[in-house]
């Protein structure tokens, strides 16, 4: 999705690297603010863009400003002297749920034919649904081998009927704007 943006906001003029998972350090005490900060300090002089993501737990609003906004302040409390350009990526329960949408990932998997949800955004156990498709489709394959297949395969058009996708996207978009506007 970064490309696709990019190409959008920065026609020919724009580098991607490749993109790293990061994680608070090993030992790094407090809650989920001071593990963020204690990550993105970690990666400060890495990385450009950071996305950080938190389960919903069925309020996404409620999760970024518990979890993922004071992270972001304990990190700028820690580094001021540079911007930190980031966004929240927060589906309503779970991540699985962005899976869930588009038909054609399943098949490229060589799944038999599975019924995805018509709200994958509504289901109360995306996990669960993911697994039953999963199943259904006569693979035997756990979920959590197959987050970089579907992150890769997932056609943005069947995300863009996922509201809290769509809310990511506008904020990566913006992310970006202010990277641009950093450089």
């Amino acid at each position: 999705m970064l490309d696709v943006l990019a190409a959008d906001l920065f026609p020919g003029n724009y580098v991607i690297a490749p993109s790293d998972g990061i994680d608070a350090p090993r030992g790094t005490e407090g809650g989920r603010a001071e593990k963020i900060a204690a990550a993105l300090h970690d990666r400060w002089d890495d990385c450009t863009l950071f996305v950080i993501h938190a389960d919903g737990a069925g309020d996404p609003t409620e999760a970024r400003k518990r979890q993922v906004d004071p992270g972001i302040e304990a990190a700028r409390a820690l580094r001021e002297e540079r911007a930190i350009v980031a966004a929240a990526c927060i589906p309503v329960r779970e991540i699985e749920a962005w899976m869930l949408p588009d038909q054609e990932v399943f098949r490229a998997l060589g799944a038999a034919e599975v019924l995805c949800p018509k709200d994958p955004e509504r289901e109360l156990d995306p996990k669960l649904t993911l697994r039953r498709l999963l199943e259904h489709g006569g693979l035997r394959r756990r979920p959590e081998d197959l987050y970089r297949f579907f992150g890769e395969k997932i056609r943005l058009e069947a995300l863009g009927a996922l509201p809290a996708f769509c809310t990511f996207r506008d904020e990566l978009t913006a992310a970006l704007r202010d990277l641009a506007a950093t450089l």
